[in-house]
């Protein structure tokens, strides 16, 4: 018994000298807590420091008096990036922080851009001009890279709440601007901004720099989140940042009800926190809670005329007519000349049919406002034609178009006023200036309705007959286009957008005719240096003197890559190594992100034998990725398998080819550059899966050679013929397969079907290898020993592997592009000013030095724009 007692308490003693395990704490777990971010150390501030696809969020120590925090940086354009506060998940939440976004002044801007202007605010306020070029800001509810609550403040001081899910974000909150802080005379270089977060339940209250900005019901996610702090870059600048210096949370619950209640106080909200609210929601269509707005802030004080007029609009856009006159009315009762409020009334009275009230409401306007307000004269317009009285109603339009010469529709409702009045000369004048804003513009339904009338009433003016062409242009119905414009310019138009457009139309099928047509254009606007840059390159891929035009393209637009790039291609076609690099870095400079001048770009350093030194612009992960393979990687990582395997690198593109397949595996193209480059590395069966793959998505001339080829190297000789005669059903134009059917009948030894393909192929081709082989079948030769490019039998099975440049049994290495393309245009009307250039593509040919042949490109309907 003593000795158990004494074992008992040994074990007793012995657990107790025993360290405690410590419990592992759940980061994923919902607490309740009141927590201040600790900056003086990485490791006390909860959020992690990383390193991502073109992003980084680092710890910024303390230095020269600056606050330590964090920093995340966007490294290139287009870019949303954020770090995650890892530890724990919060549902009802105070989130406040300090943010701070560097002063725009000290940003490198990217001159080959324009400013960003996808995030701009809604016409309908003027005073709000664009929401900026970059953010930062809080995700909160963060639940996956996917689903998140996001606020984000905009460099120009604008503020905008989204609920992201699936990664699609939805407007809670459109751009509402923050008011300015009083400041002191002297500015600080950035822009701080302290931020208050209140989510509770389905409410998420917003103040900022301690003004309330909104308080918005959403219930999209209303499970517990993460914290994150986010950056997000646009167009304008290549790299931008954000600092976070103060982070502090609450999520006690009855901490986050009472300051919910204290900061959404009727009287603690100022009416005009709650106007600038309006605005916003009701150019987000959210018409009734814009109108809440609007009438607590008319609470506080009284409505201003520009409350009212905001009041009238959402009103009428709610069809609440009554209520939106009481609104303008009460504006003009105190100011009778207010425009906007007599145009909306206006407006009212012409929709409800209420012309006396129309005739009444104008005859009060002063004749001064009349004169100088387009839409006052446009709705006078509308007036005169409800009465029948045509000729004042196209007086008015004519006025109204003359104050707002953008708006084609004061033109329109001209025309028809004069064709009414039956002054048919003027009205078809009237409607071809209408519809040359409408081509402008891009307003192709208005458009076609004109050009119907002019059809109907003046079909055989020419400005009618450009008109048809161009519209026809721009539909891609470039037949229709061709035999409009054909017709124009033989009747000696002097539009050089006709003969420009002519050119373009003609530079495939009738390239001299092109260069023809170009020059003209070129003489009728000789400045315009688009014109000049086309007129070079047609006469480039022709083979004329382009050196003299195309100086005038560079001097007239030397700002356009496009010139630098075919300075380039003339350069490396005389051997110029140095000269070629140097016009295509200029291009890549004013055209960053471009894949067919990164194509030309590789082709320059394979020919200098660098392109192994190309790689690291592809090196996604390692953060030294050029910006065109960043926004285009599929089509970069197909670039570079071409030029490995132009360069007889097979393998070395092959990995480049899989990564491509990858990220775009439905790509027909690709999936036939990569069956040739298997083809090379004599990996038959994988080069056919992939060319039965392409066949299935997009057939062409190209695939059924290679398939082919393909079944000859297997010694299948029956596949090969069937594979050729249907390609030749689907592409009856194509020499090249009728070319490799001969082949295929003379070294199969089948004479009499050889010469009955030739006799067809003579129709459609007229060369030295068609004699060659006219001459062999004639003289009954039937061994391979003639032709090069038809050794049919067993024996040439490996030649691919031990010569892969060699031109196959059926001449079946066709290259993936043609020779120097041109991928779009630019169109110009013959009376605008602004120059409207689309990109125009001019590609190296894809075909390598070694091969004897190339098949020409499949032309895409980019290469007419």
């Amino acid at each position: 018994m003593l000795k158990l007692y004494i074992d008992y308490f040994k074990r007793k003693l012995k657990n107790l000298r025993k360290p405690k395990k410590e419990i592992p704490i759940d980061f994923e777990e919902i607490v309740e807590e009141q927590w201040q971010a600790d900056f003086s150390r990485p490791e006390t501030c909860r959020f992690t420091t990383e390193t991502g696809d073109g992003y980084t969020a680092a710890f910024l120590p303390p230095k020269d008096g600056q606050k330590a925090g964090i920093k995340v940086e966007a490294q290139r354009k287009h870019l949303y990036a954020w770090t995650v506060n890892q530890v724990f998940r919060y549902k009802d939440v105070i989130i406040e922080a300090d943010i701070t976004l560097p002063n725009r002044g000290g940003l490198a801007v990217d001159a080959a851009h324009q400013a960003d202007k996808t995030h701009q605010t809604d016409e309908k306020q003027p005073e709000q001009q664009k929401a900026g070029s970059f953010a930062g800001g809080l995700l909160f509810r963060y639940i996956s890279q996917s689903t998140f609550y996001a606020l984000m403040i905009s460099d120009a001081g604008w503020v905008r709440l989204d609920a992201v899910v699936n990664s699609t974000p939805m407007p809670i909150l459109g751009w509402v601007k923050i008011p300015e802080l009083n400041t002191s005379e002297t500015k600080p270089q950035d822009s701080c901004y302290s931020v208050k977060i209140i989510a509770n339940n389905t409410t998420i209250t917003i103040i900022i720099n301690g003004h309330w900005i909104a308080c918005c019901e959403d219930d999209t996610i209303q499970a517990a989140g993460k914290i994150a702090f986010a950056v997000q870059n646009w167009e304008t600048y290549p790299q931008a940042a954000v600092v976070l210096s103060r982070f502090a949370l609450d999520s006690f619950p009855m901490t986050v009800e009472n300051t919910y209640t204290e900061a959404n106080d009727f009287a603690a909200v100022p009416p005009e926190a709650r106007i600038s609210l309006a605005k916003t929601l009701y150019a987000m269509g959210l018409y009734v809670p814009a109108l809440l707005q609007l009438r607590a802030a008319a609470r506080l004080r009284d409505p201003e005329e520009a409350d009212r007029i905001l009041a009238g609009r959402i009103y009428f856009a709610q069809r609440l007519l009554t209520e939106a006159e009481t609104e303008f009315q009460t504006v003009l009762a105190a100011n009778p000349s207010n425009e906007e409020a007599l145009t909306e009334l206006g407006g009212i009275y012409y929709r409800d049919e209420r012309y006396a009230d129309l005739q009444q409401l104008l005859a009060k306007v002063p004749q001064s406002l009349m004169q100088r307000s387009a839409f006052l004269s446009n709705i006078e317009g509308h007036l005169f034609h409800a009465l029948g009285k045509h000729s004042e109603a196209a007086q008015s339009y004519s006025r109204a178009f003359q104050l707002e010469p953008a708006q084609g529709l004061f033109s329109l409702h001209q025309a028809n006023e004069l064709y009414n009045c039956g002054n048919k000369p003027e009205a078809v004048e009237a409607y071809i200036q209408a519809a040359r804003v409408f081509l402008q513009q891009e307003a192709y339904a208005d458009l076609s309705e004109v050009i119907t009338i002019l059809e109907r009433i003046a079909p055989d003016n020419l400005k009618t007959i450009s008109l048809a062409g161009k519209y026809a242009y721009t539909r891609g119905d470039y037949d229709t286009a061709l035999l409009k414009l054909k017709a124009v310019c033989k009747k000696g138009s002097e539009d050089s957008s006709d003969w420009y457009l002519y050119g373009l139309l003609l530079k495939t099928e009738q390239p001299k005719e092109a260069v023809k047509a170009l020059k003209k254009a070129c003489a009728l606007e000789p400045e315009y240096g688009l014109y000049q840059f086309r007129w070079a390159e047609a006469l480039y891929l022709t083979g004329g003197r382009y050196k003299p035009v195309l100086e005038k393209a560079l001097a007239a637009d030397p700002g356009n890559g496009w010139v630098h790039n075919l300075c380039a291609l003339a350069a490396l076609d005389e051997g110029d190594i140095p000269q070629a690099e140097a016009a295509m870095t200029e291009a890549r400079r004013i055209l960053p992100d471009e894949i067919a001048l990164l194509v030309n770009y590789l082709e320059i350093q394979r020919q200098k034998g660098k392109l192994a030194d190309c790689l690291p612009l592809f090196d996604i992960e390692g953060g030294t990725a050029d910006l065109t393979v960043e926004r285009n990687r599929a089509a970069a990582f197909h670039a570079l398998a071409n030029a490995f395997a132009d360069d007889g690198a097979y393998e070395q593109a092959q990995p480049w080819y899989y990564k491509a397949l990858k990220l775009d595996p439905k790509n027909p193209e690709l999936l036939t550059d990569k069956a040739e480059n298997d083809y090379a590395l004599f990996l038959l069966n994988e080069a056919d899966d992939g060319l039965v793959k392409a066949l299935d998505i997009e057939p062409s001339a190209r695939i059924y050679q290679l398939i082919a080829a393909i079944a000859v190297q297997k010694g299948d000789y029956a596949r090969a013929e069937i594979t050729l005669r249907t390609g030749i059903e689907s592409f009856a134009d194509n020499a090249d397969l009728r070319y490799d059917l001969v082949c295929l009948y003379r070294n199969t030894k089948r004479l009499e079907q050889a010469r009955t393909q030739l006799t067809e192929l003579q129709h459609y081709e007229d060369s030295e290898r068609v004699e060659a082989l006219t001459q062999a079948l004639g003289a009954g030769m039937h061994t391979a020993t003639t032709l090069a490019d038809s050794p049919l039998d067993d024996s040439g099975k490996k030649a691919a592997v031990e010569n892969p440049d060699a031109e196959t049994p059926l001449e079946t290495q066709p290259s993936k592009s043609g020779t120097a393309d041109t991928k779009g245009a630019g169109t110009k009307t013959a009376d605008s000013e602004e120059e409207t250039q689309e990109a125009q593509k001019t590609q190296v040919s894809r075909e390598s030095a070694s091969r004897k042949k190339a098949a020409p490109r499949k032309k895409a309907p980019s290469d007419k724009k």
